[in-house]
């Protein structure tokens, strides 16, 4: 009995050497792209919390994403939180045509909208106001729904743009400039599933 535990225990101790110098001549693991299941071709319209924008160079998270409509038309603002400070991007479908904005705010202007608006010795003449409906996700530093008054002006060439924006009739007015931005000058890595 003795000698069948013997070489029981000698089968056993030659199987797991076997197995053990097997496991070490197996290649490691190949490495797998961690981006591989991003596209190239990204979605302007899917953009949402927890993306990553570049920006001329730098890399921005998108920390909150407000959706705005008024009577039907939607259009959202996307607060990115970059080495540079936060901007904000606005994307919109403008009968059919995409446009996509860049703002950073301005404060201590003073500034309110109606007639002509002087800032930076450059004048803004307005081009549209009006109150929407919105919903926000992720930081904004708005409430997670409610009524926004906003007021858009531009330089008569449309270089320069400015917006008003009041989250509150009994708030004072948000300033922001702005410059138009093409999908050529963004990247965008969405972190989830398209909205």
């Amino acid at each position: 009995m003795t000698e069948i535990l013997i070489v029981v225990l000698i089968v056993l101790v030659v199987v797991a050497t076997v197995v053990v110098i097997r496991a070490r001549k197996r290649p490691p693991a190949a490495r797998v792209d961690p981006l591989a299941d991003f596209p190239e071709v990204w979605d302007p319209y899917a953009i949402g919390v927890g993306d990553i924008i570049s920006y001329a160079g730098i890399d921005h998270v998108v920390r909150g994403t407000i959706t705005l409509d008024e009577e039907g038309y939607r259009w959202h603002e996307h607060l990115l939180d970059g080495s540079t400070g936060r901007r904000w991007l606005t994307v919109e479908n403008d009968e059919g045509e995409l446009e996509m904005t860049l703002w950073i705010r301005r404060e201590g202007t003073g500034l309110e909208p109606g007639g002509d608006v002087i800032l930076d010795d450059r004048v803004y003449r307005q081009i549209e106001r009006g109150t929407a409906r919105f919903t926000a996700e992720g930081t904004t530093g708005t409430a997670p729904t409610g009524t926004v008054d906003y007021a858009d002006y531009a330089t008569a060439d449309r270089t320069g743009l400015l917006s008003f924006e009041r989250w509150a009739r009994t708030a004072s007015w948000e300033v922001s400039t702005g410059r138009a931005v093409t999908r050529g000058e963004l990247g965008v890595i969405h972190a989830g599933p398209a909205r």
